[in-house]
């Protein structure tokens, strides 16, 4: 315990042994169509925000409403996780929440939160979501410990893993759309090498209709996003807020068809 208070007391000082600094942002850098590299390097900072926050106006106001205003949806598959005890889900559904709501409001207003930007904010936006996605492999697995499920040791694996890479892939070039999607692919690469090892699955809970209309709302929420990337599109704020909506109707769905309630949350 002593090395670990002090690693706490460490992370409390460190903010005030030097200048306060602050990551670029797209609203401050400008983006080729795969993410300008320099914005994306962490060694390029500037001190202060550049710009006051935008006027208000009935657009922004449109903006904010389907961008961030839509992460309220989230509050219902981070209540199914909650009830089914999947703790570690829906902290990360909870931080997903807050990150994304946050970077929209910076995004959108060309403001602060915090002391930062929404360059800071996008960064942790995208690793809750990458975090979150990792999450549905331990619901497709099943219970840890459960007659032909994981192991609780396979399924920190892939949580922890996923993590790293994710974080890995987040310094090279958060605004590179690989990169935020590679920490997804190999989380499912690990379910993939792991269904392999297994029996064929004769599980129930993939011929729901619940469990159907997830995967038909992913497929909707994935091409929302594909067409929500081109910011010079007129309605791609409203594409990016539909993927929202898509993607918890989704997530909501997985849970309530992979972890029906009653059953322990062995993946959380």
């Amino acid at each position: 315990m002593r090395p670990l208070r002090g690693l706490v007391a460490l992370l409390c000082v460190a903010p005030l042994g030097g200048a306060r600094v602050r990551f670029c942002c797209k609203t401050e850098l400008g983006a080729n169509a795969l993410g300008d590299p320099a914005c994306g390097r962490q060694d390029l900072v500037f001190v202060g925000q550049r710009f006051g926050p935008r006027p208000w106006s009935p657009a922004q106001v449109a903006e904010l409403a389907v961008s961030a205003g839509t992460n309220v949806l989230f509050l219902v598959p981070l209540r199914l996780l909650a009830a089914r005890g999947r703790v570690a889900d829906a902290c990360s559904c909870a931080g997903l929440v807050v990150a994304s709501t946050a970077y929209h409001w910076c995004d959108v207003r060309g403001t602060t939160l915090l002391g930062m930007t929404g360059g800071n904010w996008h960064r942790l936006d995208n690793i809750f979501a990458f975090v979150s996605f990792a999450a549905l492999v331990p619901l497709l697995m099943g219970d840890a410990g459960a007659p032909g499920g994981p192991t609780r040791d396979e399924v920190d694996f892939v949580r922890w893993a996923t993590l790293f890479v994710g974080l890995f892939f987040q310094e090279l070039n958060p605004w590179n759309v690989l990169c935020a999607a590679a920490p997804v692919a190999f989380a499912f690469a690990c379910y993939a090498a792991w269904r392999r090892r297994r029996p064929p699955a004769r599980d129930g809970r993939f011929a729901t209709r619940e469990y159907r209309g997830a995967v038909a709302l992913a497929a909707a929420g994935g091409a929302c996003f594909a067409l929500g990337l081109d910011d010079a599109r007129e309605s791609a704020a409203l594409f990016h807020g539909a993927w929202h909506v898509c993607n918890a109707g989704a997530a909501s769905l997985f849970v309530v068809a992979l972890a029906p309630r009653g059953k322990p949350g062995g993946g959380a």
